[in-house]
Formats: structure tokens, sequence, C-alpha cells
């Protein structure tokens, strides 16, 4: 009794199916991300130098890109919690 072996091609299981890389096989959301990575990192580089930051009482300096990105953090925070909840959404759509 001979034992069967796998053919020159891929060995099973391997996880190759013969089709290599293309940029079509990667998703639209993948080259999004890949996009805004890109422009944040030269957002970044670009936006380097120190500025005084006063809120109430408090004066500090920090980077003109880690200041924009905490209001930026800061506006997503607020939209969060302002936005209507799941109950109040199903509450309308039965009245409506």
């Amino acid at each position: 009794m001979t034992a069967s072996t796998p053919s020159d091609g891929a060995v099973s299981g391997d996880g190759s199916s013969g089709r290599g890389f293309s940029a079509g096989s990667v998703p639209p959301r993948v080259w999004v991300a890949l996009v805004l990575v890109v422009i944040t990192i030269v957002f970044m580089v670009q936006n380097r130098d120190s500025t005084e930051i006063q809120v109430l009482f408090f004066s500090l300096v920090a980077p003109l890109w880690a200041t924009l990105a905490v209001a930026v953090g800061v506006g997503v925070l607020i939209g969060l919690l302002l936005r209507p909840s799941e109950r109040r959404r199903r509450k309308a759509a039965r009245r409506g």
C-alpha cells in the first residue's frame, strides 16, 4: 500500500488558493483607512509647532496637531452623548 502524496501544487490546508495578491482583492474600506492614515501622518508632520491653549484658568503648551485631535475627540464624544437612544428611536418609529 502506498500513501498518496499531494502533487507539486499547493499543499492541502496551507491557505493558498492559487490566487495572487491584487489590489482588487482588498476591500474598499481598507483603502479608505490607508488613505486616512496617510493624511493623518502628513497632517501631524505639518502641524508640529507648539501652541498655547487656555482653558478656563489653565494655560498649557502643546503641539497644534494634538490640540486639534483633542478638539475633534471632544466633538465626537459630545455627538455620541447627544444622539437619540435606541429606545427613543423605536418609540418614534412606532408613532410614525
